[in-house]
């Protein structure tokens, strides 16, 4: 079945969504907001339907000649095709939608915190490699897509992509899974075959992380936060931009090596002021935290993109004043913030783009207790 729709807005996956006169909805893969196209859907869907473009009737008025020679084959970028002021414009729209039906209402959403640097930011990524070919997966898909160079990641990756190529493939197994890490002292680390951040996670873009650090670290200050519980802390990525203002600081995460990469770099100035602990971020971890360390009168949450599988209500008391929720996933979000709503108020939403030319945003949202 084919029909002319005209894309009104942008769907969670990074795909347009069009509408017919009578209210189908239908989700086009490559489709822009105020593109006028002619689509393709199976006719046995309902109200919901999958669509290809048939024809580019009309295109929007911001659309740009995409840099990457791979686009649309590679699975990594989504909107290279797509001005990028327009960009951060549906960025801010999927997520005002998101909390919409999330029945989250801030008091102030804030504009979107643009990159300075969209191409050449990705400080990490992982490719596969088989006899012939080096690349990313097709989206969607196990079909390997040879890449020579990936507009998106930092030269220095760039240049170990090019090496990689040049090996000869010694794996008994027939694809190998390389994950490659652009570290602080400018080296890439390269580990085979290991599981996803088996090194530890990482912001991808370092630039949007410093700026996230600050904005973690202004949330803390305008808030007075004192006493401060950090769970998926990581390696303190965050930790430390905000520590100086605090009393002291408690972070939990799951991973071994990131909390004992934590420890060391704490300053020795600070030290007293920190502790690390290597626990899994459950239900249970308030009963494990040691007593004196349950007073904190801040939470600041940084999961991953799966969100906190309904624990978040385990860390709320009385005595709690402020939460700083940081999120990847906006749909998880609300999920955990139902939570909520009862006894805080969602002061603030403030995005930030972490992902340039992908659908991919990260937020930071200030919750203040109720007076």
């Amino acid at each position: 079945m084919e029909i002319q729709v005209e894309i009104k807005r942008m769907g969670l996956e990074g795909q347009g969504v069009g509408y017919d006169p009578e209210g189908n909805i239908y989700f086009v893969p490559g489709a822009l907001t105020g593109d006028k196209v002619l689509v393709r859907s199976p006719e046995d869907q309902k109200k919901y339907r999958d669509a290809e473009i048939v024809e580019l009737i009309e295109p929007n008025g911001k659309r740009v000649t995409p840099i990457c020679q791979y686009f649309q084959k590679c699975g990594g970028c989504d909107w290279l095709q797509w001005d990028y002021s327009a960009q951060l414009e549906a960025k801010e729209e999927i997520i005002k939608h998101i909390l919409d039906r999330g029945d989250l209402k801030p008091e102030m959403f804030k504009p979107i915190r643009k990159a300075e640097q969209t191409l050449h930011y990705r400080n990490r990524v992982q490719i596969r490699k088989t006899k012939d070919t080096v690349g990313f997966f097709r989206k969607k898909s196990h079909e390997l897509i040879d890449v020579e160079t990936c507009q998106v990641a930092a030269p220095e990756i760039n240049e170990e992509l090019k090496k990689i190529r040049s090996e000869k493939t010694e794996s008994t197994e027939p694809v190998t899974k390389i994950e490659l890490y652009l570290g602080k002292d400018g080296k890439v680390y390269r580990f085979d075959n290991v599981p996803h951040s088996f090194s530890g996670f990482a912001q991808i873009h370092s630039g949007q992380n410093q700026l996230l650090q600050q904005m973690v670290r202004e949330g803390v200050v305008q808030t007075h936060g004192k006493k401060v519980l950090e769970l998926y802390c990581g390696d303190g990525n965050l930790t430390f931009g905000y520590l100086p203002e605090v009393e002291y600081v408690v972070g939990v995460d799951a991973s071994q090596s990131a909390i004992e990469s934590a420890r060391l770099q704490r300053p020795d100035e600070l030290k007293s002021k920190v502790a690390f602990f290597a626990d899994k971020v459950d239900c249970g971890l308030v009963r494990r935290l040691p007593q004196e360390l349950k007073d904190y009168d801040t939470l600041i949450v940084d999961p991953p993109r799966q969100g906190m599988s309904g624990s978040l209500a385990g860390f709320l008391h009385n005595q709690l004043k402020t939460i700083i929720y940081i999120s990847c996933s906006p749909v998880t979000f609300t999920q955990d913030a139902q939570c909520l709503k009862k006894d805080f108020i969602l002061q603030t939403v403030e995005p930030i783009d972490m992902f340039p030319n992908t659908r991919h945003v990260e937020l930071v949202t200030v919750w203040s207790r109720r007076s």
